[in-house]
């Protein structure tokens, strides 16, 4: 396998780096990788030297840059086609609720920024709530298809997606059903998920802006 180097934002605030990140462990390719911290002078010229972009994650393979978290993703599943589910249908809408996740659910993610060391029960704004709701519906239904603990069975690139969705849930108590309260917690406890949090726990770097948000 190619030299892989993945750059990627703050462990307790980039969602967008996690995702890729537990997507090349679950994938066993092996990478080093490199933090750059978010809002600190000079951290936007650093991004644009990795990509046109501007953003984490990026991951050099070999010489050449890949930005972006789904793009890396696709490129691993190149690699370890099990990733995704074997069964077409059940691919095809594995890859529409990442694609969901990439695009969608913005209020959930502007309102409830991830932040992995934050536990409060302060109010949301309702477009926060409602985005929430129809994620559990989604996941509820998913999880309704079958006996395993993951959203399509076996773990897929899906569940990379959502496991920073999932952290909000915990970090700002939204409602959930108990299905999808047993899907957070499979998220949360899987040993990948604890030791990029294990990281973000032991970290100094502070956004001030996103853990005053809601307070």
């Amino acid at each position: 396998m190619s030299n892989l180097h993945l750059y990627i934002g703050n462990y307790n605030y980039s969602s967008w780096s996690m995702r890729p990140w537990l997507v090349l462990k679950k994938a066993e390719l092996a990478f080093t990788e490199e933090v750059i911290d978010l809002d600190v002078p000079g951290f936007k010229a650093r991004l644009l030297e990795l990509s046109d972009m501007g953003t984490v994650p990026v991951l050099r393979v070999n010489g050449d840059m890949l930005p972006d978290s789904l793009a890396i993703s696709h490129f691993a599943a190149k690699a370890v086609p099990n990733l995704w589910p074997k069964d077409l249908e059940a691919r095809e809408l594995c890859q529409e609720a990442v694609r969901k996740m990439h695009e969608g659910f913005r209020a959930l993610r502007r309102e409830a920024p991830m932040n992995l060391r934050r536990r409060t029960s302060r109010p949301v704004p309702r477009a926060c709530l409602e985005d929430a709701a129809e994620m559990v519906a989604m996941w509820d239904d998913l999880l309704g298809r079958h006996n395993g603990p993951f959203l399509f069975d076996d773990w897929s690139i899906a569940d990379a997606f959502y496991t920073p969705a999932a952290s909000r849930f915990a970090s700002y108590d939204l409602p959930r059903s108990a299905r999808s309260d047993t899907y957070i917690s499979e998220l949360m406890s899987d040993s990948d998920y604890l030791e990029w949090e294990s990281r973000a726990f032991i970290e100094t770097h502070k956004l001030p802006d996103t853990d005053n948000v809601n307070l």
